[in-house]
């Protein structure tokens, strides 16, 4: 059975009258006297809902048992760098995964190989909602603001995208640059893990957590507003891990630390507020026994707790007393686990989660890679990054104005500029290059820029973009798709279908000039080739008369810049003087 996942908001009433019954839809129908009456706007939302009826109708592969009698459920994350970039999502088992709603399968060809759904058009379609609620304006221009006065659709077979467009690159906020960027960066840490596992290096999961509460703000970090938890997280660090601290020079020559990769996380639950915190792979030479590693996570913790309290925080949580607690009774602060090998590609999987938490609460550290089930006293209702702006776009949208939704969303959007999703020390990096561990190194730029290799098949100027596509919702999407499943064919009738005419609103691309052949002369040698003796001999004989002009030019120059100074007559040796004859007495 499909589950449903639960934001607290309730869906916008249909209008009254009759109304399409595509799935999601719900606009107005015009019934003409006389004429059948119409069950859906348009044929999309006719093929959406058959395609709806049919997923419903289809019956799901019963799923097998384990030795305990459980079932084994499907998880949502499938590896971590998927042919459209989405980053997978560790430790959220659920049930079987639904198919995506509005979406036929055979339109991506990645599904179709593999057999599982692709998050692209969940990550398009967020996009377009959480820049109902923002007030960034770079993230606002992601995916909609042209930069040349003109948007291309590129197309390859299998794939289509726009050029021409604005990218955040915003790793934090926006849904589709997020997925592609975490992708790459999840891939690269995996990789790296292996190798150092590989290579006899001990490897350490922790996390850094701060005691909250609801009334503290998600604060910033920007110069000279530098305040709250946000700013307690980074300071804290700063102040138990900085590299020119005496506290962690000897934690490093106490224990061996080569270096460290770290990412944020944050979270957000009505009555506790915002939960910011670190999650860290440690890399130490060498493996540690129980005892050594007892006190490798007693001696990170300490300095934690302590640089905490030195940076305005709350002193951390250091002991419990919960029965059968998974921290042994040393709180909820700080956390550390040793990654045995064939563990790392979890932890770069819970590294690099791009926050769509499941619905019931945040997975914490040490359960995702023991495999246990939640804590008890775990919290519920708690969302992650994307969630909190699905609630804030519905809010808004149900009610027409701001509501604490979109204020918490503001305010964490406000909160994470200059934040650091990812971080690797220096000395590690330095490592992983002498191991010759493979690692992607493009930029943000070059990562989210996925136009590499596809052709223009058609242009659409800015007036035509902004008016009848960029501001009508699904419009973009449904060009993509229709390009990657029927080409230019497609695109052509889906654009006529809206009431533009091809050739007028939307362009050919201009055919490309053919390259010269091997031999054919530029326009210049064609202009000397044809220039005839006279007009030869006379630009030469220009030339030279301009060159003998020069030291008259310069002397003219110096006359008229200094006209104090005596005039100096300039003997030439290559023209002797004549002497003037004398007049006769």
């Amino acid at each position: 059975m499909t589950s449903v996942r639960d934001t607290s908001t309730t869906a916008p009433s249909r209008p009254a009258g009759p109304s399409c019954n595509g799935p999601g839809c719900g606009k107005p129908i015009v019934h003409i006297p006389g004429k059948r009456p119409k069950v859906y706007c348009s044929d999309a939302c006719k093929k959406r809902a058959k395609r709806a009826i049919a997923a419903a109708l289809a019956t799901p592969e019963t799923p097998s048992l384990t030795a305990t009698g459980a079932t084994t459920e499907s998880k949502r994350d499938a590896g971590f760098s998927s042919k459209r970039k989405s980053p997978s999502t560790a430790g959220q088992k659920g049930c079987v995964t639904p198919a995506p709603r509005g979406r036929d399968p055979y339109t991506d060809s990645e599904a179709r190989r593999t057999g599982k759904p692709d998050r692209r058009d969940e990550n398009f379609e967020r996009r377009d909602r959480h820049q109902t609620v923002s007030l960034n304006e770079a993230f606002k221009a992601c995916g909609y603001r042209l930069t040349d006065g003109v948007a291309e659709l590129l197309w390859r077979p299998g794939e289509a995208t726009f050029g021409k467009m604005c990218r955040c690159n915003n790793v934090h906020i926006c849904p589709w640059c997020m997925s592609r960027i975490l992708a790459v960066r999840s891939s690269n840490v995996q990789l790296a893990a292996d190798g150092l596992a590989d290579a006899g290096y001990g490897l350490h999961l922790g996390t850094n957590t701060l005691r909250h509460f609801e009334r503290m703000a998600f604060g910033t970090i920007r110069k000279g507003m530098r305040f709250g938890l946000v700013a307690v997280l980074h300071d804290g660090w700063a102040g138990a891990y900085g590299s020119a601290g005496r506290r962690w020079r000897k934690l490093r020559d106490e224990f061996g630390i080569v270096g460290y990769e770290r990412a944020f996380e944050d979270t957000f639950g009505w009555g506790s507020g915002f939960h910011l915190h670190w999650h860290a792979m440690w890399v130490t030479e060498t493996t540690f026994d129980p005892d050594a590693q007892e006190r490798f996570r007693d001696a990170l913790a300490l300095a934690w707790a302590e640089s905490v309290e030195a940076a305005g925080g709350y002193t951390v949580s250091q002991t419990c007393d919960r029965p059968g607690c998974y921290c042994e009774g040393k709180g909820h602060g700080f956390d550390l686990r040793p990654l045995n090998q064939g563990e790392e590609a979890q932890a770069a999987r819970y590294l690099y989660k791009d926050g769509d938490k499941a619905k019931g609460g945040t997975a914490k550290i040490g359960l995702e890679l023991t495999g246990q089930a939640f804590k008890d006293g775990q919290q519920y209702g708690r969302m992650g990054p994307l969630e909190l702006g699905d609630a804030a776009a519905a809010e808004l949208l149900r009610l027409g104005q701001p509501g604490p939704y979109v204020e918490k969303y503001r305010e964490r959007e406000f909160g994470v500029f200059q934040v650091r999703k990812h971080y690797r020390s220096q000395n590690l990096n330095r490592l992983i290059k002498a191991l010759e561990i493979p690692q992607d190194t493009r930029t943000e730029e070059q990562i989210t820029n996925d136009t590499e290799g596809l052709v223009a098949i058609a242009l659409i100027p800015a007036r035509i973009w902004y008016q009848h596509i960029a501001r009508r919702p699904g419009r973009r999407l449904d060009l993509i798709k229709v390009a990657e499943t029927y080409g230019l064919p497609g695109v052509r009738r889906l654009v006529e279908s809206w009431g533009l005419v091809w050739g007028k609103d939307v362009l050919d691309p201009p055919t490309p000039a053919a390259p010269a052949a091997p031999g054919d002369l530029d326009a210049d040698q064609l202009r000397f080739e044809v220039m005839s003796e006279e007009e030869a001999t006379f630009r030469a004989a220009r030339r030279a008369a301009n060159a003998a002009r020069e030291d008259e030019i310069a002397a003219a120059l110096h006359r008229f810049r200094n006209p104090k100074e005596p005039v100096q007559v300039k003997v030439s040796l290559k023209k002797p003087l004549r002497a003037k004859p004398r007049p006769a007495a």
